[in-house]
């Protein structure tokens, strides 16, 4: 008898302690795509998200905002290629938009050259640059970092608004968007 109730206390502690593990995993969230295939993002603990669809069938705009504490905004724009051409934007490419957004910026930024930084994801590589507002607006985020990262068939465009210091926040957007997943329904080809 006293065998059978340490076992029984041993899998009843086990199945808790899997539980909690389950209960802190972050959580996983599916975006809908308009050509029906999903985007997968796992979210950083305490962030909120929302999506933004302009109306004519322009891309969504996904956007992460925190639950609470100080304020920052992610913005995430998946775009895919057009059927007609090549499947997957060419790295250079890639790196050719990323630098053509950075000397956009330059002018207003604090930094005189902004490094361009490569970005490994899951399955696919990226670019992004961070820059400081030379003279950020009342209310306007200071720091911002940009880029775009290959996720199969997608391109996911980022921004990420920060204040100074929140150096945390641009790691959790990173690791969130180098994480993301592309699933292709095919449901847009019937």
């Amino acid at each position: 008898m006293h065998r059978s109730v340490i076992q029984s206390l041993l899998v009843t502690g086990a199945l808790l302690a899997a539980a909690l593990a389950v209960a802190d995993e972050p959580p996983v969230r599916r975006y809908e795509l308009p050509n029906l295939d999903t985007l997968e993002l796992t979210l950083p603990a305490g962030w909120v998200d929302s999506i933004d669809i302009p109306p004519g069938g322009t891309p969504l705009t996904i956007e992460f905002r925190p639950a609470a504490g100080l304020p920052f905004e992610v913005y995430v724009t998946p775009q895919w290629s057009d059927p007609e051409a090549p499947r997957v934007v060419d790295a250079d490419a890639l790196r050719d938009a990323v630098q053509d957004a950075a000397e956009r910026i330059r002018p207003q930024a604090v930094e005189e050259t902004l490094d361009i930084l490569r970005l490994q994801g899951e399955s696919g590589v990226g670019f992004h640059f961070s820059a400081t507002d030379r003279a950020p607006l009342p209310g306007e985020f200071p720091c911002m970092t940009q880029g775009g990262l290959q996720v199969g068939d997608l391109t996911l465009w980022f921004t990420i608004l920060t204040s100074d210091g929140q150096e945390a926040v641009i790691s959790e957007a990173l690791g969130m968007i180098q994480s993301a997943v592309h699933r292709q329904t095919g449901q847009d080809r019937r």
